[in-house]
C-alpha cells in the first residue's frame, strides 16, 4: 500500500468515527433524558410533600435533548478550535515544552538529531520537537494536519531511559503515523470527542458535588446517580471510539519503524523498557489524547477490549516473529550514551552535488548527477522509507559544517541562512538586496557573508538547510513569519526574475510558514479535470525547467495526466500564478493527487534523467500538495 493509499485508508476511518460518534451522542441523549425525567419526578415528590404541585412542560424532552446536543456540539467546536493550530497546539495543550534547537542538553541534542535525520530521509520539513518534562514514564506521540506541519512530543522518561537506537525506533514509529495519515485522523478524533468528554467530566464533577451535599432529597440522590451513569456512558463510548481508530495502525507503525531503522531491537527495546518502567501519562488531558501515544497513556476501566494499543507482548511478537521475553530484550540493550559533542562537525560539504553517496565518495563539485528513476518508482517511494534514505540523511547532516548547522538553531541565523540562499552573486541586484535587508532591520553585511558560506556548500545542502531552519522559523510569532516571507520575496524579486533555485526556496518556506500552514485542507475538488488549468500551469513549469525540449517534456507528462492541454509559454509562469495554482491543487481529492504527481515526474523524466535542481523542484511542488518526496537515488530503477 503506497503513501496515497495509506492516507486514504486513514481518512476512511473517519466514516466509522462519525457513525460511532452519532451512536454515542444518541446514547448520551437518552441517558440525560432518563436522568432529567427521574430528577423531575424526585423534585415533584419533594414539592408535593410541601403542598406544591408542578407539571412538566410538553416540550420537556425536546428541551433536554436540545440542551444536551448544544453542550456536546459546543464542546466539540471548542476543542476543534483549540486544535486548529495543529501539532504544536496539541503539544502546548498537553503541557509540553518546545525544545530549543540550540539546546546544550545531550539528551535533547540526541533527540533533535534523530528527528532531523528521519525528516530529511522522509522528505518532510523537520517537525517541531517538544518534551513533557513532568512525565518520567516512556511515551511519545506525533500530531499535526500534514506531514510538513507535524510536531513530535516525547516524555522526559523517553529521553533518559532509551539509548539512541531505541529512541530512533520510537521516532520511526511516530514518523509512520506522520506518513500514513494517522495524525489528521487523531486530531479529528480529539475534536469530536471534546463534547462527549466534556459531558463525562461535568457528570463526574456534579456527581461528586451531590455526594458531598448534606441535602438527602430524592432528587439530588437520583441526579447524582444519574450523572455517574452519564459519565460512565460518555467514557465508555469515548474509549470505544478511540479503540476503533484501530490498533492495527499501531502494528503498522511498529513494522514501519523496523523497516526505517533496520533494527528490531530499537523499537523492541523501547517497548520492553515500557514493560519495566511503564508508559502511563499523569495529565488531565491524557484521556482525550490517549489514542495518539506510542504506548498506553491511561489505564482502561474496560480491560483490553477498550485499550487504544495492542498488548505489549503482541507488539513484541509481531516485531520479532516469535514470543519473546521482556527480560531477554532488556538484557541486551545498549547503555544510554549522550550524542557526540562534535556530531556533524566536519570540514565541509564535500562534493555537494550528487545523490546517494557518502560524504567522502561524491563526484567533484559542479557536476549534476543524473538519477534514473520513474513515476512508479517515485510514487512507491513516498511514505516507504528504506534504510538507504535514513543512511543518506545521516551522511548529509554529517557532511554539513558545524557552523552551518548552528546557523539554523536560532531565529536570526535561520533567517540569514534562508536569505543567503537567494542572495545575488553580484551586480545591481546585490546592491538592491542590501538596501532591502537594511530597510528590513537585518545586518546586510552579515547576510552577504553567510550567503557566500551557504551557497558554497553545494546544491545538495539546499534542502537540508531549509529543513533544519523550518522548525526554528515556525517558532516565530505569526507577524514575524509574515515579515520574513515578505522580505524573502522582495529579495527574490530584486533582479526582476526568479530562478528555479529561488522558486524552490520560496515555495518550500511558504508551504511551511505561510498563513495557511498547519491547518486542515478540505478536499474541495473531486476530479483533477476541475483544476485542468492549474495542472497545465504546474506541468508547464516543470516542462520549461527540463534541459530538453519543453514541448516534448510537456507531452510526455500529458500522457500520464490524460487531459488535452497545451503548453503555456514561460512568460506566463509567474510566482503568484503558480502559488495560487498549487493552493487549489492541494484541495484536490486525495486519490486524484497520484495522477498529478506521476504526470509531473514523467514530464521531468522526458529525457530519462533527473538532475538535482529538477528533483528539488518536484519535491517543492509535492510539499505544497502534502505529498512529501524522499530523496532520489542513482540506484532507483527506471520504471516509466
Amino acid at each position: 500500500m503506497n503513501f496515497f493509499e495509506q492516507q486514504d485508508a486513514a481518512r476512511r476511518h473517519t466514516t466509522r468515527l462519525v457513525l460511532l460518534f452519532l451512536l454515542a451522542v444518541a446514547a448520551i441523549v437518552i441517558a440525560v433524558n432518563i436522568v432529567a425525567a427521574l430528577a423531575f419526578v424526585g423534585v415533584s415528590a419533594d414539592l408535593a410533600k410541601q403542598g406544591a404541585h408542578i407539571q412538566a412542560p410538553a416540550s420537556f424532552y425536546a428541551m433536554v435533548t436540545l440542551a444536551t446536543l448544544a453542550l456536546i456540539a459546543g464542546g466539540s467546536l471548542v476543542q476543534m478550535r483549540r486544535l486548529a493550530g495543529g501539532g504544536a497546539a496539541v503539544a502546548i495543550m498537553m503541557g509540553a515544552r518546545p525544545v530549543s534547537r540550540a539546546s546544550s542538553d545531550p539528551a535533547e541534542r540526541r533527540l533533535l538529531n534523530v528527528v532531523e535525520e528521519m525528516a530529511i530521509a522522509a522528505g518532510t520539513a523537520v517537525p517541531q520537537v517538544f518534551v513533557m518534562d513532568d512525565q518520567q514514564t516512556i511515551n511519545a506521540y506525533a500530531a499535526g494536519y500534514s506531514p510538513d506541519q507535524a510536531a513530535v512530543v516525547v516524555t522526559r522518561g523517553t529521553l533518559e531511559a532509551l539509548n539512541r537506537d531505541e529512541l530512533q525506533g520510537v521516532i520511526g514509529h511516530e514518523f509512520s503515523h506522520i506518513l500514513n495519515g494517522d495524525m489528521r485522523l487523531n486530531l479529528r478524533l480529539m475534536g469530536v470527542l471534546g463534547g462527549i468528554l466534556l459531558l463525562t467530566t461535568l457528570g463526574r464533577i456534579l456527581a461528586r458535588s451531590s455526594s458531598r451535599s448534606n441535602n438527602k432529597g430524592s432528587a439530588f440522590v437520583l441526579l447524582g446517580f444519574g450523572l455517574i451513569v452519564i459519565g460512565f456512558v460518555g467514557a465508555f463510548f469515548g474509549r470505544l471510539i478511540q479503540a476503533s481508530v484501530s490498533r492495527q495502525r499501531e502494528f503498522l507503525a511498529d513494522a514501519s519503524s523496523v523497516q526505517f531503522t533496520r533494527n528490531r531491537d530499537g523499537i523492541g527495546g523501547a517497548l520492553a523498557k515500557i514493560g519495566r518502567a511503564g508508559s502511563l501519562v499523569d495529565n488531565p488531558r491524557a484521556e482525550a489524547a490517549s489514542h495518539m501515544f506510542f504506548g498506553e497513556a491511561i489505564t482502561s476501566g474496560f480491560g483490553s477490549l477498550m485499550a487504544t494499543h495492542p498488548p505489549l507482548r503482541d507488539r513484541l511478537e509481531r516485531i520479532y516473529g516469535r514470543p519473546v521475553a521482556i527480560s531477554e530484550i532488556v538484557a541486551r540493550s545498549a547503555p544510554v550514551l549522550p550524542e557526540p559533542a562534535d556530531a556533524g562537525a566536519v570540514s565541509g560539504f564535500a562534493g555537494g552535488n550528487t545523490f546517494g553517496r557518502s560524504a567522502g565518495d561524491r563526484r567533484s563539485a559542479g557536476t549534476e548527477a543524473a538519477v534514473r528513476t520513474g513515476a512508479k518508482a517515485v510514487i512507491a517511494s513516498m511514505g516507504e522509507l528504506s534504510t538507504r534514505h535514513v543512511d543518506y540523511a545521516h551522511s548529509l547532516l554529517e557532511a554539513l559544517p558545524q557552523h552551518s548547522r548552528e546557523l539554523t538553531r536560532d531565529a536570526a541565523g535561520s533567517r540569514h541562512a534562508m536569505f543567503g540562499l537567494v542572495f545575488a552573486s553580484g551586480g545591481p541586484a546585490t546592491a538592491a538586496q542590501m538596501d532591502l535587508l537594511r530597510a528590513g532591520g537585518e545586518d546586510a553585511e552579515l547576510v552577504a557573508r553567510i550567503a557566500a558560506e551557504v551557497q558554497g556548500l553545494g546544491k545538495l545542502a539546499r534542502l537540508p538547510l531549509i529543513a533544519l531552519a523550518t522548525p526554528t522559523l515556525k517558532s516565530l510569532a505569526a507577524g514575524e513569519r509574515a515579515a520574513f516571507l515578505l522580505l524573502l520575496q522582495q529579495l527574490i524579486a530584486a533582479d526582476r526574475r526568479i530562478t528555479l533555485e529561488e522558486f524552490v526556496v520560496a515555495t518550500m518556506l511558504e508551504a511551511a510558514l505561510g498563513e495557511r500552514a498547519g491547518r486542515a485542507v478540505p478536499a474541495t475538488y473531486r476530479k483533477l479535470e476541475l483544476l485542468a488549468e492549474d495542472a497545465r500551469l504546474v506541468l508547464s513549469l516543470v516542462a520549461h525547467a527540463t534541459k530538453g525540449d519543453a514541448a516534448a517534456s510537456f507531452e510526455h507528462g500529458l500522457k500520464e495526466l490524460g487531459i488535452p492541454l497545451k503548453l503555456l509559454e514561460a512568460r506566463a509562469l509567474s510566482l503568484v500564478a503558480v502559488k495560487a495554482a498549487l493552493t487549489r491543487l492541494n484541495q484536490l481529492a486525495l486519490m486524484q493527487k497520484p495522477r498529478l504527481v506521476k504526470a509531473l515526474v514523467q514530464c521531468a523524466l522526458a529525457d530519462g534523467e533527473l538532475g538535482v535542481t529538477d528533483a528539488e523542484l518536484l519535491r517543492a511542488i509535492c510539499s505544497t500538495l502534502d505529498s512529501p518526496l524522499p530523496p532520489f537515488f542513482e540506484a532507483m530503477p527506471y520504471a516509466a
